[in-house]
């Protein structure tokens, strides 16, 4: 039996348009890996503040989300897979974001501020990522919820080490410890992180921003992120 949640996203849509037994399966994982995160994009997109008629709120960005989505389950074919397959679904939902504030804007009798040009759904080589910064930013926080999580005050700062691309040479020395030892830790603190994202995150697990991790600017983030761990001490 397939496990479906191995599949790598490229292939979960070769296998929906050429296995039509795989296209369901495929395509349920597809939304379990975007469902959260599309949701939480409409809402940044649209500025929409959490604490503001939200049950209207929550109706708005659902219709967008599943606007978007059938979409994207009709143009499958048209995906390019030289392209990661969150810009392409981040592509096809800024699409019907803008559509829902021309609408909303046309309703109003407002003029609608920005080119509206966005019917092809097909992307060239010069295309605008919309997920990578907005992902980047939402998995920060994630990053920076872990980093809080940790017990261990060396476990913290070892991994913030990590996220600046230092070498274990480099966060042996920062640490005063041996590099066999600041590489045992560190393995040991990314599969803590690992097992953060599966049990929490699991729609990131096999995201491209989370190979972007040691890309991250949390510099301002180092202070806040390890204040929590004053006092604890290591173990």
């Amino acid at each position: 039996m397939m496990d479906w949640s191995e599949i790598k996203e490229r292939d979960l849509i070769r296998l929906g348009l050429i296995h039509r037994d795989h296209f369901e399966p495929a395509m349920v994982e597809l939304w379990k890996r975007y469902q959260k995160r599309l949701f939480q994009y409409i809402r940044y997109k649209l500025n929409i503040n959490k604490s503001f008629d939200e049950n209207r709120n929550r109706y708005i960005i659902e219709d967008i989300l599943q606007s978007a989505f059938c979409d994207v389950l009709e143009n499958l074919a048209v995906y390019n897979p030289k392209f990661e397959v969150s810009t392409w679904v981040y592509t096809v939902t800024n699409k019907h974001i803008v559509r829902y504030i021309r609408e909303t804007q046309k309703h109003q009798g407002r003029t609608f501020g920005f080119d509206d040009t966005m019917d092809s759904i097909g992307l060239r080589s010069d295309a605008i990522v919309p997920d990578q910064a907005f992902e980047l930013k939402e998995f920060e926080q994630i990053v920076i919820e872990f980093v809080q999580s940790l017990r261990n005050k060396l476990d913290a700062e070892v991994f913030l080490l990590y996220l600046q691309n230092l070498h274990t040479k480099n966060i042996a020395e920062k640490i005063n410890n041996t590099q066999d030892a600041a590489r045992a830790r560190l393995n040991r603190v990314i599969k803590q992180f690992k097992k953060h994202l599966m049990r929490n995150y699991p729609e990131y697990m096999h995201s491209s921003t989370l190979s972007q991790i040691r890309n991250l600017n949390i510099a301002s983030k180092w202070t806040s992120a390890t204040e929590t761990l004053e006092g604890r001490g290591s173990k």
